[in-house]
């Protein structure tokens, strides 16, 4: 099942090449949520130049035009390979400073787009998710590689953290931390369960001896209902939502739970 999550959505992953304001080349990670929108984590893109967005992977899609036959395989398909994104509009942040999340959006392309997941605040009860398989994607940097490789991990979430400085509840995903894997995937059950973002560390120690910590997705509606940047392809999920005068999410009602 989780090799089918890598094979189906490792499309929707790109790589974010910035330089900060020390002159130093960084990396980090984004998905694609449909209509070119893409999510990243805020410190990625957050007062540094962006010098390139790109994808790293071809596949194949089903399209009754395309001129591609697999063995096996009903019907024609056609070839996406991967590309240099051209940012539209944004980076958009969080309304909150302190919350971890930025959108943007690229020219329009036909990359494959993952689907938000409904594990909104109230309704997450932490003992539902300990030990849940997750599977994470980004693009930490690996030592002798000639570019931007795709990592993809299988995990398990090991707790759910309210921290002291945030609101929003972090996931505690078993993968190693890893530098430039801000930004990336994670997905449960084919959907997205929230962004990457730091490392939880203790007295500045290296990322790898941190926890890998992934935001809750509703950050990512509060983002994308704030800048008014809704992906048509995510309206489904989104007309499930209640919606505050400020344009945050609140909550389901209880026979709508999407989960």
């Amino acid at each position: 099942m989780r090799e089918n999550s890598y094979q189906k959505f490792r499309g929707a992953m790109a790589y974010i090449e910035v330089r900060d304001h020390h002159g130093d080349i960084g990396i980090g990670s984004a998905f694609h949520i449909g209509s070119g929108v893409y999510v990243t984590a805020r410190h990625v893109v957050d007062k540094n130049i962006i010098l390139h967005i790109s994808t790293t992977e071809s596949y194949n899609v089903p399209d009754d035009k395309g001129n591609i036959t697999i063995h096996g395989k009903e019907g024609r398909f056609k070839n996406i390979d991967a590309k240099e994104l051209t940012i539209k509009s944004g980076p958009f942040y969080h309304p909150d400073e302190d919350v971890d999340v930025a959108i943007f959006v690229v020219e329009e392309n036909d990359n494959v787009f993952v689907e938000l997941g409904g594990h909104l605040n109230d309704w997450i009860y932490d003992a539902q998710f300990l030990l849940w398989p997750v599977t994470i994607m980004g693009y930490p940097k690996i030592p002798f590689s000639q570019g931007p490789i795709l990592f993809v991990s299988t995990a398990e979430i090991n707790a759910v953290v309210d921290k002291y400085n945030g609101f929003h509840p972090h996931f505690i995903v078993s993968s190693m931390a890893r530098a430039g894997f801000s930004g990336g995937l994670c997905l449960i059950d084919e959907n997205v369960l929230g962004v990457i973002v730091e490392s939880l560390v203790f007295d500045k120690n290296p990322t790898e001896l941190g926890y890998l910590s992934v935001l809750t997705v509703e950050t990512i509606y509060d983002c994308l209902l704030k800048h008014k940047i809704v992906p048509k392809e995510q309206e489904n999920m989104i007309n499930l939502l209640h919606i505050g005068d400020s344009g945050n999410v609140i909550s389901y009602e209880e026979d709508d739970k999407p989960f």
